[in-house]
């Protein structure tokens, strides 16, 4: 009986001991995972371009720049009749960087209201209700991640059938939704061209 009870004694020892061992192992494992290894807790509101971004005028300096890509035709930069997501995302990545006067990597209401001056855009919303519709982490100013996402988001609303890709007629109907009185600028394929070749 003695046998078998330091037997079944060391045998639970051995346990005991190799349970304690994978808990300090498991331990040191984790040991500095109080911080998220995946990704900021919080949005990176210090966002800017790509460094590999082409250089974009501010849309102050030269408003003709920036005012197509207002356009379905100045979004639609394969002249095919839709405008696809990636289109979409370069239209307003372009636009954000025009925005940016001081490119700090940040838009704030001075600067698109300054920006929105200069392109002659409408008063149909404010740009203080824009930033309110795109600011995630609601600081009062955009990153170009917020709005990279909030164009993304509208791209998804307007684009009816879901084909990820939207025709004339799909942004025709999601402006005037979003923007009641949206009148559709039209800007000749010329003036298209021009601006994409700056």
């Amino acid at each position: 009986m003695r046998k078998a009870w330091n037997g079944a004694a060391r045998t639970g020892s051995l346990a005991l001991a190799l349970g304690f061992c994978g808990l300090v192992m498991g331990g040191l494992a984790l040991t500095g995972c109080g911080a998220k290894e995946t990704g900021p807790e919080a949005q990176d509101t210090t966002a800017t371009a790509p460094a590999t971004a082409t250089p974009v005028p501010a849309a102050i300096a030269d408003p003709a720049a920036t005012k197509p890509l207002l356009s379905f035709a100045g979004m639609d930069t394969d002249g095919d009749g839709v405008v696809t997501s990636a289109e979409n995302a370069r239209a307003s990545q372009t636009i954000f960087q025009a925005m940016d006067l001081d490119k700090d990597g940040a838009v704030t209401l001075t600067e698109m209201d300054a920006a929105r001056a200069a392109i002659g855009r409408g008063p149909n919303l404010s740009s203080e209700k824009l930033i309110e519709a795109a600011d995630a982490d609601h600081d009062g100013k955009l990153t170009l991640g917020e709005w990279v996402a909030n164009a993304n988001t509208r791209f998804a609303r307007f684009d009816r059938n879901t084909d990820e890709t939207l025709t004339l007629a799909e942004w025709q109907a999601g402006m005037t939704a979003e923007m009641p009185g949206f009148v559709a600028q039209t800007i000749p394929p010329a003036a298209v061209a021009t601006s994409a070749q700056r």
